[in-house]
């Protein structure tokens, strides 16, 4: 997925414009919605909540920090996209630490990937797209805030300014958390990381910024958390399958139905949403839908930190 999207962003970087609401449609229904939809599921196998009543009543907290999230966006909705972003970065990273087992190598390699991946993606497509990435949060505040015109709003230059520094250090952890990879007799980790790490830089300073966030979050976050939850008893217990040596794939579509319970109340309020941002058009898919993750990421992402390590393969740790 990043090669394609970076390549397309060399050598076809108008077809990358054209294209940059798919990635955010086709999440819809494959990996991105689900793999936050199946935090129903994961919620009532973590605390081990049995029946309607007390699942909903354990998956309060989660609904309450979605409506504080709304409520930001509606009181100071920059200040909510500027709080999302450095959340996303957080979020997309340390996923990808876990996934690529960085964590096992310690804290430098962990955070150094967490904090070097989430950076350079967000960084990088500010700094070379500022206007255009911003847009998109324009369009949000403008439409759920009825205090826009008079909140405040950064300046397109200082987000420029801010993303190129965010780049430079971004570069600089991930540099030494392969580093700290290479020193505990990993090599060939620290040189796929240092690979990825080139991917997405290519992807997001060349292609439109939209559609470089869309396919990370696409083919790299979502798949890979998807994965994980496919790969995790626990998880999986709350739908056991017949063996547990099932196919990854037959697991993966395990987790999409596991997704459902929660996917029809989510659909039900992305209707309005989508309406209100564009209507039911490509460009309205794609705003709704990080409209909807800025009220969502921030529960999900405290929810997955619960999460255990894979215990079975092929995500099962070394």
């Amino acid at each position: 997925m990043l090669a394609s999207a970076a390549t397309l962003g060399i050598f076809a970087p108008a077809s990358t414009a054209l294209a940059a609401p798919w990635p955010f449609a086709i999440a819809l229904v494959l990996f991105g919605m689900p793999h936050g939809a199946a935090d129903w599921a994961v919620a009532s196998s973590l605390s081990k909540r049995l029946g309607l009543a007390s699942r909903l009543a354990g998956f309060t907290g989660y609904l309450v920090l979605m409506a504080m999230s709304l409520a930001l966006i509606a009181l100071q909705p920059s200040a909510a996209a500027l709080l999302f972003l450095a959340l996303t970065m957080f979020h997309f990273g340390m996923a990808d630490a876990t996934s690529l087992q960085a964590d096992d190598d310690g804290p430098v390699a962990r955070w150094g990937l967490a904090l070097g991946r989430g950076m350079l993606l967000l960084a990088t497509a500010f700094a070379m797209h500022p206007a255009q990435a911003w847009a998109p949060f324009e369009q949000i505040g403008q439409a759920l805030s009825p205090w826009a015109s008079t909140a405040w709003q950064p300046e397109i230059d200082s987000l420029r300014r801010f993303a190129v520094m965010g780049v430079a250090v971004g570069g600089g952890l991930a540099l030494a958390g392969a580093i700290a990879r290479i020193r505990v007799g990993h090599r060939r980790a620290a040189a796929l990381d240092l690979a990825e790490h080139a991917l997405v830089v290519a992807m997001a300073a060349t292609a439109d910024p939209l559609f470089a966030v869309g396919c990370y979050f696409l083919g790299v976050h979502a798949f890979r958390h998807t994965r994980r939850l496919a790969c995790t008893w626990v998880v999986v217990a709350h739908d056991p399958p017949t063996s547990s040596d099932s196919s990854i794939a037959q697991r993966i579509l395990r987790i999409h139905r596991l997704s459902l319970p929660l996917m029809w109340p989510t659909a039900l309020c992305f209707v309005p949403l989508c309406w209100l941002l564009g209507g039911p058009t490509l460009q309205g898919l794609t705003v709704a839908s990080i409209a909807f993750y800025m009220i969502t990421t921030l529960p999900h992402h405290l929810l997955g930190l619960k999460l255990p390590r894979p215990d079975m393969p092929p995500a099962a740790p070394r």
